[in-house]
């Protein structure tokens, strides 16, 4: 097959989101504009790229953006989502169709940037099994990036077998919580939001950083422009928010996944913290979902192993799964030679 290549243009914004959620294997809401969009303006250079076959339907689509290293250009995976691309149209999931929409990618891309950086959808949230794609990077030439993340499966499961599964010391938190008296729902007003955003940022001071969401996002995403996607609860003593989490609901994997868990830190009495992830699977299975996802527990693209945070993970019988990620340096040749 023969394939074109052309940037994305805010007039194709129905056409792309339309490609993502109804007609991609490997699209989720994380490559729609609907949500890249909910970054201002001006807050990256985007690069996004439409792939089209010769007889002009859709056949890919890659939300990306340049990234300047001194005078280094780099074409990446959108930095405004934690998936990129290639999305890959669901009835083009073969080795060859693959390698020939990444080559046509790269070919369009080295003659304008001098590296590429790929984060496309892990497995786990994949609607259609997206290996070939996975393995045209290495037939490509790429060099692989692996982060550890770790999910619990939660379909058909009961808030007993869930809680028999874990470790010893998770059962004996959850337990003690248990005890307590405590309130886990849904947070539904601005004044809950901004409170969970503050725990948030309590709970990240300790390593220096701040959300990757401000309240008003995190607003935003409630009421407007994900209000059946992002999901936000609470765990309350007495009407004080003591722990709270914000879910990503995936429907073509159908499965959930934790973007934030944040506790108060200064309770000693009982684990805040435990009770929520019991919590948040009760959730998940009540929903009647595949898996929950915890997310990954690296850092610096998979060199750096949070072990204390993966163990704690781990102690709710948790699975472990990789995401992937492919970089590729183009030689001068490569890049002066390309039209």
């Amino acid at each position: 097959m023969q394939w074109t290549v052309r940037p994305y243009t805010p007039a194709d914004e129905a056409e792309w989101d339309r490609f993502v959620m109804h007609e991609s294997g490997n699209g989720t809401f994380l490559q729609t504009r609907n949500f890249l969009n909910y970054h201002p303006v001006g807050r990256f250079t985007d690069a996004s790229l439409m792939v089209y076959n010769e007889h002009g339907g859709l056949g890919a689509v890659v939300p990306a953006a340049l990234r300047l290293d001194g005078a280094t250009r780099i074409f990446r995976s959108h930095p405004g989502s934690t998936f990129g691309g290639p999305v890959l149209r669901s009835t083009y999931n073969s080795a060859a169709k693959s390698i020939g929409i990444l080559q046509a990618v790269e070919d369009y891309i080295a003659a304008r940037y001098d590296a590429a950086d790929f984060r496309p959808t892990p497995d786990l949230f994949n609607g259609v099994e997206n290996v070939a794609l996975q393995y045209a990077f290495t037939y490509l030439g790429y060099t692989q990036q692996t982060e550890l993340s770790t999910w619990v499966p939660v379909a058909g499961r009961t808030p007993e077998t869930l809680l028999a599964s874990f470790r010893q010391n998770k059962k004996q938190d959850v337990k003690k919580a248990l005890k307590q008296d405590l309130t886990f729902r849904k947070l539904e007003t601005r004044a809950e939001i901004d409170a969970f955003h503050a725990l948030l940022r309590q709970n990240l001071q300790k390593f220096g950083v701040e959300p990757v969401h401000t309240a008003d996002e995190l607003w935003e995403f409630k009421t407007s422009r994900l209000p059946d996607i992002a999901g936000f609860y609470g765990v309350f003593a007495d009407e004080q928010m003591v722990a709270g989490g914000m879910t990503f609901y995936f429907a073509q994997a159908n499965v959930l996944h934790t973007q934030y868990l944040a506790a108060d830190l200064s309770i000693r009495s009982y684990s805040p913290a435990a009770y929520l992830y019991y919590r948040m699977l009760c959730l998940a299975a009540g929903m009647g979902c595949n898996a929950l996802s915890w997310g990954i527990s690296t850092e610096e693209r998979g060199k750096v192993l949070n072990f204390g945070l993966v163990e704690s993970k781990e102690g709710y019988a948790s699975c472990h799964a990789v995401n992937l990620g492919f970089t590729k340096t183009f030689s001068k040749k490569e890049t002066n030679d390309a039209t």
